[in-house]
């Protein structure tokens, strides 16, 4: 089996299960200066509940919840779905939706795949498809069965059974498990052979379909590798307009490998495991929805799962150069720069904000606020810290972004000037 750490497996669970725990309630945080303090891990992600909606970068507002949260729901697609919008949605009668209030996904009757994917608020399904995949040459995850189960947890699971396509003796059981209130779906797959002798497993994987959201890399610098380059990576991303989403090993590995570029890419949690005759292997991962289309939901949600990162959030004010108020602008990026980050984390902010502040959770740490957008920067940059069950408040100053001094030229047979 690829190595994997029992604690950190139970981490994990515990750590969905503490997710869905602390948004069983949801009650506006009480102002304390330029700070806003919570009482308690749960009572954090209960009162940062309004910032965990997909509203481009808007603060929102607290809707009241039940006292416990509700459990996912886990039904049949019936015909002439309208689950999301987007070009690329496939969802169809007989497949299966997963949806906790927070996030919703749907998983195909035909082949297992998750086919489309998104932010409950919002909608927008930018998701190609995510495959069980083997490798060449027993292929993808085929011949499925499915079956539908619901924890007393609140918790749902879709599990596809079927087989290699290259090798009916090799089974594939790929589940689906998610939580009330989570933003992660967590993939686990079981491959055993039937055959009388050895079968080599080439990769433990998935294909990838990233379908019109825009591959992102891991490391802020790194070039996209050649198209038959393998790289290794924490993990992968891709950002759609409205949403984002995020593939990360889900147990001690630190790295995956990814080959081929552009929008299709093959994942691999493993390769070359043989399989004795009646053995078996499992690789788990975890697969994210952020709740906007930028940079910052993706870092924040993986620091929460993967690393236990009890996210704080920023709230953000602006003004002009001469210190006026102004409203959210429209259309940039507000970057959180520390040198802790590969990717460099970034709110987006949409094109209409009616709001006089933009507010997101964000892993705790010292950022440098930085914004970007079309003609317009920020005048300086801003110091702050975040920390874990607090709101923490900055204001930035804009302006026009110079532009750059044309390069003096040589009048034709004259000299360069001095």
């Amino acid at each position: 089996m690829p190595p994997g750490s029992p604690t950190k497996r139970l981490a994990l669970g515990t750590l969905l299960l503490g997710l869905a725990t602390g948004l069983a309630a949801c009650v506006e945080p009480i102002q304390s200066g330029g700070v806003v303090m919570f009482g308690g891990e749960g009572a954090r992600i209960a009162a940062m509940c309004r910032f965990r909606r997909g509203t481009e970068g808007k603060a929102g507002v607290c809707a009241p919840e039940p006292e416990a949260p509700a459990p996912v729901t886990l039904a049949r697609v019936e015909t002439n779905p309208r689950l999301f919008v987007g070009k690329l949605v496939e969802a169809k009668a007989g497949d299966v939706l997963l949806d906790n209030g927070a996030i919703a996904a749907v998983i195909s009757a035909s082949d297992g795949a998750l086919v489309d994917a998104g932010d409950v608020e919002v909608r927008e399904d930018a998701l190609g498809r995510v495959t069980t995949c083997l490798g060449a040459p027993l292929g993808c995850l085929t011949g499925v069965t499915m079956s539908l189960s619901q924890g007393r947890d609140g918790s749902a699971q879709v599990l596809a059974r079927g087989h290699a396509e290259g090798d009916p003796r090799v089974t594939i059981a790929t589940r689906y498990m998610l939580v009330p209130g989570a933003r992660v779906i967590l993939v686990s797959t079981l491959i055993a052979s039937k055959a009388d002798e050895p079968v080599v497993i080439p990769s433990l994987g998935d294909v990838v379909q990233w379908g019109v959201a825009e591959p992102v890399p891991a490391a802020a610098k790194a070039p996209p590798p050649p198209t038959a380059a393998v790289a290794q990576a924490p993990f992968v991303a891709a950002l759609g307009h409205y949403v984002a989403y995020a593939i990360a090993p889900a147990d001690d590995r630190p790295t995956l490998e990814i080959e081929g570029a552009a929008r299709t890419v093959s994942l691999r949690f493993g390769r070359n495991v043989t399989l004795p005759p009646g053995g078996s292997a499992r690789y788990e991962r975890l697969f994210m929805v952020a709740p906007r289309g930028d940079t910052l939901g993706v870092v924040t949600e993986l620091a929460l799962v993967r690393e236990g990162r009890v996210p704080g959030a920023i709230e953000l004010r602006f003004v002009d150069e001469a210190g006026k108020p102004i409203p959210p602008p429209a259309d940039v990026h507000v970057e959180l720069l520390s040198p802790r980050d590969t990717l460099v984390p970034f709110l987006r902010i949409g094109p209409f904000v009616e709001d006089a502040s933009v507010a997101a959770e964000a892993p705790p740490g010292a950022y440098e606020l930085d914004l970007r957008g079309e003609g317009l920067r920020a005048l300086a940059r801003v110091p702050i810290e975040v920390k874990s069950g607090e709101v923490t408040q900055a204001t930035i100053a804009v302006g026009a972004e110079a532009l750059p001094v044309p390069a003096q030229g040589t009048p034709e047979g004259g000299t360069p000037a001095p």
